[in-house]
């Protein structure tokens, strides 16, 4: 290896051979940059869904049979006074009509178009729940929509607002969810609605999708700008800040151009890709041309070949125990995850390749060594005599970090990452507060029979016991099923009074079933059970609890079915996007820990090679574990969760902190000297400042994330610096002392 890196690196003292280098790095950067016109931002919560999983294969069976229960809009109208005013209900009257035409919508559900059914001599009739130009009426109406618990969950308690819903088409591409947002704006425009709130999947994609734009532009280009700073302040040079930040720009343009040809949009997740590349290329640059700075021969190639000899394997070590750590995530069952494992694990590689081929066209021919005057001695001298301070203070900080870590639960709000001040997060609440929830739950139910229907008397009876259990335990109050069917054909049986919107008596069942079967184009019935009759849903709206007490009401309802209803007469399953999301959530936070195991386990093969010592194997393990168990056990006692964007935070940071670590271990076992001392204060020489830097740098970058008011972006500054703070101090004092009696 080392003749073979000898001869290639002899060429860099032929001017034709640079410029050749050069021509296609200019080359190569251009055409990335070209690339990037391509390059999008984009962010769906179906693709946070955990693949091939039980849940997720019944639910894209459930879909065959109903649409997906995410693709709604809720509209809420709200009146200056009052919804019962005639203008404004003919305002309401003419938006929903223009909405339901909108390309997009599949239907449409508003107040003044739903009519209420009653049973005469002549059959079944309808007279409008809303008079809306007799405003005699009205008074009636409002007292006839308030007393019934299917019309009054479509108004606000002070009646000064109503709900209209429309369901619209599983858009694939946001053009198309833009396109109906904007029409559906401008109808709400042309109604003059001067107060109306859209809440919906649509809204809050966008919302987040905008809020990553903001943050992923603003961060990158305030860590670009921190990190020439930073450079500049520590070297003093433009000429020398100018390798590592260079060589972290190109591979930074490389690999964003690699994935905007390839047509991946960047996600959530994605997005952490270019800080963390940006900061592990500056890194390898720092390295190198430190390397060179602390070379003590004369001539450029011979410079050049001695910093090369010295932190290549390391810096290839480093490299590829960076990139099996990230590319270990490929095992989490997540796209965005996978995402960001592939393309962050390429991402390093590129900058090792970046770093070596082209890094040396940036170092200075003719440079003088100056050394720098730093205590390297004094300062291991005071590590050796206070070892005894610094493992007490160590363990007393990983007792109290495991004391956090039982305090961590996993737990997510879908919007509670939005600022306080977000119009879209007040919406939502405004829903929650005042309609009873955003978020669409559903469950699947089935007979056990295959010879039942779903419109069984017994089944339904049995239906009727989870349906009593939603609306008085569960807490949901917008909740549709078969049951609610039944309830209003026999309500159309006795008269059309809202005191017998109740389940039948038994004589009474056949005459209420036959009264659903009339009015089943009206009530658009197939959106609670298939024409089989084999297979039908409870579909309805929860509001915002956190995806824990959501996860533990789903639990307590379970154990109650188990308990209460008869399971040979009906199965069930609880399904939808939310319960998705929630359960992804869960499963996926603790694969992310898992998948930390296993690069653990695959770096630790990689390290055993390289080291042959099974006690340095384990040394080199510990100061990186450390700074997660720190990172963990804040999280614990404030009370931040364990979820998909938080718990990504252990790998990232674990796949590169371990590259301080490697390189200190790396010098460390080149050092020759007759003490343990001795031996310390040459690693401290030769990779001491170097570890230093990047790590300032690293922590630097990270921590402008915290100036973020979206809290996603805000938790990875904040973990992330913490954790490479904490990796850091490890390395430079702790780890010294695991090394104690290693000769």
């Amino acid at each position: 290896m080392k003749k073979i890196l000898s001869k290639f690196y002899h060429n860099y003292q032929n001017s034709s051979f640079r410029w050749i280098v050069a021509c296609l790095w200019l080359i190569s950067t251009a055409v990335s940059i070209y690339q990037l016109n391509h390059l999008s931002i984009n962010f769906e919560f179906e693709r946070l869904f955990g693949e091939d999983n039980e849940d997720r294969q019944f639910y894209e069976q459930h879909l065959k049979t109903f649409d997906y229960d995410n693709d709604y809009l809720i509209i809420i109208l709200e009146a200056e006074n009052t919804v019962f005013d005639t203008t404004f209900l003919q305002q309401v009257k003419r938006l929903s009509r223009k909405a339901s035409e909108l390309e997009g919508v599949e239907s449409l559900l508003s107040p003044t178009e739903i009519p209420h059914l009653i049973k005469s001599p002549v059959g079944l009739s309808g007279i409008p729940l809303l008079h809306t130009k007799n405003p005699d009426r009205l008074a009636s109406d409002s007292i006839r929509i308030y007393t019934h618990p299917l019309y009054r969950t479509l108004f606000a308690d002070d009646a000064e607002a109503l709900l209209v819903q429309l369901k619209h088409k599983h858009f694939q591409k946001p053009k198309g969810e833009q396109l109906l947002l904007s029409e559906l704006e401008s109808s709400l425009l042309e109604a003059d609605f001067p107060n109306y709130r859209i809440v919906g999947k649509l809204t809050a994609q966008t919302e987040f999708i905008n809020y990553i734009k903001h943050d992923f532009s603003m961060f990158l280009s305030l860590a670009l700008l921190v990190t020439a700073v930073l450079l500049l302040l520590i070297y003093r040079s433009v000429r020398n800040m100018l390798l590592p930040y260079l060589i972290s720009l190109s591979t930074l343009i490389y690999l964003l151009g690699i994935m905007a040809s390839i047509g991946v949009e960047l996600s959530i997740l994605s997005v952490l890709i270019p800080p963390i590349i940006l900061f592990v290329a500056t890194s390898d640059g720092i390295h190198l041309l430190n390397a060179y700075r602390q070379n003590e021969s004369f001539l450029y190639v011979d410079k050049l070949k001695g910093a090369v000899l010295k932190i290549f394997t390391p810096t290839l070590l480093t490299s590829v125990t960076t990139a099996i750590g990230f590319f270990s995530l490929i095992s989490i069952p997540s796209a965005p995850v996978k995402e960001l494992g592939i393309f962050a694990g390429l991402g390093v590689l590129i900058a090792f390749i970046t770093n070596f081929i082209l890094g040396p066209l940036l170092l200075p021919p003719k440079y003088k060594v100056k050394p720098l005057n730093i205590p390297y001695r004094q300062f291991t001298v005071g590590i050796m005599r206070n070892r005894f301070s610094i493992t007490v203070l160590s363990s007393v900080i990983v007792i109290g970090a495991l004391i956090g870590i039982f305090q961590l639960k996993t737990d997510a709000y879908l919007l509670k990452d939005l600022p306080e001040d977000s119009e879209i997060k007040y919406d939502f609440e405004l829903v929650d507060q005042e309609f009873g929830g955003s978020k669409p739950w559903e469950m699947a139910i089935w007979p056990a029979d295959s010879n039942l229907s779903v419109w069984d008397y017994h089944f339904l009876k049995e239906a009727d016991i989870i349906d009593s259990y939603l609306r008085s335990e569960f807490g949901m109050q917008r909740l549709f099923s078969p049951v609610d069917l039944l309830k209003y054909g026999y309500q159309i049986e006795r008269g059309g009074g809202a005191s017998f919107y109740r389940f039948p008596p038994e004589e009474a069942f056949e005459s209420s079933l036959k009264n659903i079967q009339r009015i089943k184009s009206r009530m658009n019935s197939a959106t609670i059970a298939d024409s089989s009759g084999k297979y039908a849903r409870f579909a309805g709206f929860i509001p915002e609890w956190g995806s824990y007490a959501t996860r533990q009401k789903n639990s307590d309802l379970q154990s109650f079915i188990n308990t209460h209803v008869d399971s040979s007469i009906i199965q069930y399953r609880i399904t939808g996007t939310t319960y998705l999301i929630d359960e992804s959530n869960e499963m996926i936070s603790w694969s992310l820990i898992k998948g930390l195991l296993l690069a653990t386990a695959l770096i630790s093969i990689v390290l055993a090679f390289y080291f042959k010592s099974l006690k340095m194997l384990l040394i080199s393990l510990v100061p990186n574990f450390i700074p997660l168990l720190i990172t963990a056990g804040v999280m614990g006692f404030i009370g931040a969760p364990l979820k998909l964007t938080t718990a990504i935070i252990f790998a990232v940071a674990f796949g590169i902190a371990v590259d301080d670590t490697i390189h200190f271990l790396g010098a460390y076992k080149k050092a020759k000297a007759t003490s343990h001392s001795w031996r310390l204060i040459k690693t401290f020489r030769s990779a001491g400042l170097s570890i230093v830097i990047t790590s300032v740098l690293i922590i630097g970058g990270f921590i402008l994330f915290t100036f973020s008011s979206f809290a996603t972006t805000f938790y990875l500054g904040l973990f992330l610096s913490l954790a490479m703070l904490s990796a850091l101090i490890t390395d430079l004092f702790l780890l010294p002392l695991l090394l104690s009696g290693e000769e």
